[in-house]
């Protein structure tokens, strides 16, 4: 009884898994985000997105985890948190990290931030 209510407990203290949604694909890439991350404020969306590489960079990089900041009036992005990892969807050692905002960046027609601004804004 010990045993199921301790893992009951663990379960329910530990935080919600992201659900991962693929948006997108090129030749480099496979792109993700997870919904449920994403916030609104006015015109501004923040969304947790993953980037999966399709051959790992010279640097060891097979994925990146991205806090993205996107303003839909404007149509353009901005990273608030970015990092990069050693293994597909963010797992494996952590390669860099920073969080540090990025300047604003409108988003190129035809690509994945595009896609994604829309999907974001959407909602």
């Amino acid at each position: 009884m010990r045993l199921v209510l301790t893992l009951l407990l663990t379960l329910a203290a530990a935080p919600a898994w992201a659900e991962w949604v693929k948006v997108g694909e090129n030749d480099h890439a496979f792109y993700y985000i997870d919904p449920a991350t994403i916030r609104k404020n006015g015109d501004l969306r923040r969304v947790w997105e993953i980037t999966d590489l399709k051959q790992r960079s010279k640097y060891g990089v097979m994925s990146r985890r991205v806090l993205n900041e996107y303003d839909c009036k404007e149509e353009r992005q901005r990273i608030l948190s970015l990092s990069t990892h050693s293994d597909p969807m963010a797992n494996g050692r952590t390669i860099s990290s920073d969080s540090e905002p990025s300047e604003w960046d409108y988003a190129p027609p035809n690509t994945s931030v595009q896609t994604i601004l829309r999907i974001v804004c959407a909602k």
